[in-house]
C-alpha cells in the first residue's frame, strides 16, 4: 500500500489513477483521516436499477417534477427542456 498526502495525491492524481487501475492500493492522507483508492473486484457488479427507473415516459422525466410550498404542499410541475 502506497501512502501520499492530499498535496501529493493532487499533484499526481493520474498518474495514482493509473497505479490504482494496476492493482496498486493508494491510501491518501487528509485532515487525520485516510480516504483509500483502489481498483474494484471484477466480481462485484454495479446495482441493477432498471426495474426501478422503468416508468412511462422515462425520457421525458427532465421535464417535470415537484414544487414544494411547505408541509402538505406538493405539487406536479412541467419544466421546459433544456437545450435545442
Amino acid at each position: 500500500m502506497r501512502h501520499v498526502t492530499a498535496t501529493e495525491a493532487r499533484q499526481n492524481w493520474f498518474a495514482l489513477l493509473d497505479e490504482a487501475a494496476n492493482g496498486e492500493i493508494i491510501a491518501i492522507r487528509r485532515n487525520g483521516r485516510k480516504l483509500v483508492l483502489r481498483l474494484e473486484d471484477a466480481g462485484t457488479a454495479a446495482p441493477d436499477y432498471e426495474s426501478l427507473i422503468d416508468f412511462p415516459d422515462a425520457d421525458d422525466a427532465d421535464t417535470w417534477g415537484w414544487d414544494w410550498k411547505g408541509p402538505g404542499e406538493v405539487r406536479p410541475v412541467t419544466r421546459r427542456r433544456a437545450g435545442p
